[in-house]
């Protein structure tokens, strides 16, 4: 893609995207070595905060830059950890001319970047400037992996991430793809996810009990359907359609992954039943189409049950700790690689439910709602808390294993 249509592409931070910072940083640092970390968008930004909460809550006082990607990524950070880092910029461009200039107008004493992200110029230029280069909250998804495929994408997948410091993984399975295409083993570290400790943190019953009343029912008359992807909808609301049969009082939340697709989402709901957008501050529809985002999290916890996307659609699985951490069962499709050894655990404890298709959805739904009540709620409850309790922690292991460099 040509710079000019980057620049259209990409309408803020042009100068920062191509490494200039403004005399209001540089001013702002005053020669401080800032702590730099990196979120390409939302995802990604979820997985740092926790890691800079916990610095701060160690008593690092040092400037803290963060960067993401997109727009989306931006507002996310501002967001979740307004107050935790000093600056939000765009990240450069990989072009090593933006990036060694970022570099050296910014001079972190280390960065961080998270989970599937590999840039190789900028790694490059932080290893010629001595600079500790971190991976956070590291996952080798299998798109990735299936990427790595062959000896050739194998040496040169080692070679990049041996530009890493150290890799902080989620997963024992994403060390042992890493070893096996021969990155360092002593840079390797399975930490766990930081997500986990992101959720205990952003855990707001108030928020939730508000959405609750708002919808007006009882907690056990909700489903939800979180971060779904085109083609999945459909399939949600066939689901629907087999428990409204049995339980016609029930209603639908419906949250695809990005919420500019409400719209066309409403029209799905539309030809089957009464459907609303959650922005109209109507809860008396069978179905509420959510466009807005950051509530995803507080809506999982008015449900009795929440099917999680991008399953049904092979996407890997989107974030199944999210309604578990409110101790909310779930249900996914086929695919949910991407969060593979939580989906066993949390199969293996009796709050997961992975089902093949709708049919299969709508009766793990039905037998939801025979089982609801508060024994049951009580029941999940603790499984959520016990889970949480041996997992979290993450984000300060990960921030004690960076500041060894500091």
């Amino acid at each position: 893609m040509s710079w000019p249509k980057l620049k259209n592409k990409y309408s803020e931070g042009y100068d920062e995207r191509r490494g200039i910072q403004s005399q209001e940083l540089i001013e702002k640092l005053q020669g401080r070595r800032p702590f730099w970390v990196h979120g390409v968008s939302v995802g990604e930004v979820q997985a740092l905060i926790p890691v800079i909460r916990a610095a701060r809550a160690s008593g690092y006082s040092g400037p803290t830059v963060i960067s993401t990607t997109t727009e989306t990524g931006k507002d996310m950070a501002i967001r979740l950890g307004e107050g935790l880092f000093d600056h939000h910029i765009y990240y450069p461009w990989d072009k090593k001319e933006f990036v060694k200039r970022a570099i050296l107008s910014l001079d972190p004493w280390a960065f961080a970047t998270a989970e599937t992200e590999l840039w190789p110029n900028m790694l490059w230029e932080l290893k010629d400037a001595s600079i500790p280069a971190f991976l956070v909250n590291g996952r080798i998804s299998d798109r990735t992996w299936n990427r790595l495929e062959g000896t050739v994408r194998k040496k040169i997948g080692a070679t990049f991430y041996d530009l890493f410091t150290e890799i902080f993984l989620r997963e024992k399975r994403d060390l042992e793809r890493l070893r096996s295409i021969g990155v360092s083993a002593e840079k390797l570290n399975v930490l766990g996810d930081t997500k986990t400790d992101a959720l205990l943190s952003r855990k707001d019953p108030a928020a939730r009990d508000r959405w609750t009343q708002k919808f007006g029912s009882c907690w056990d008359k909700i489903f939800i359907a979180g971060s779904t992807h085109p083609g999945e909808e459909e399939r949600v609301i066939r689901a629907f359609e087999i428990l409204r049969k049995r339980y016609p009082a029930t209603k639908l939340i419906l949250a695809p992954r990005h919420p500019e697709r409400a719209d066309e989402v409403l029209a799905i709901a539309r030809q089957k039943f009464s459907a609303g957008l959650l922005s109209s501050d109507r809860f008396d529809q069978d179905i509420t189409v959510v466009d807005k985002i950051g509530v995803l999290f507080e809506l999982y916890g008015t449900a009795v049950s929440a099917f999680v996307g991008g399953s049904f659609a092979d996407k890997g699985g989107q974030n199944i700790l999210e309604p578990v951490s409110w101790g909310i069962p779930v249900q996914y499709g086929p695919h949910m690689e991407d969060f593979a050894e939580a989906s066993d655990e949390f199969i293996g404890l009796g709050i997961a439910t992975q089902v093949k298709d709708a049919e299969g959805l709508g009766d793990a739904w039905i037998r939801m709602m025979q089982a609801s009540g508060y024994d049951n709620g009580e029941k999940f409850r603790k499984i959520s808390a016990g889970y949480f309790e041996r997992c979290s922690g993450s984000s300060l292991k990960t921030w004690e294993r960076i500041y060894q460099y500091h």
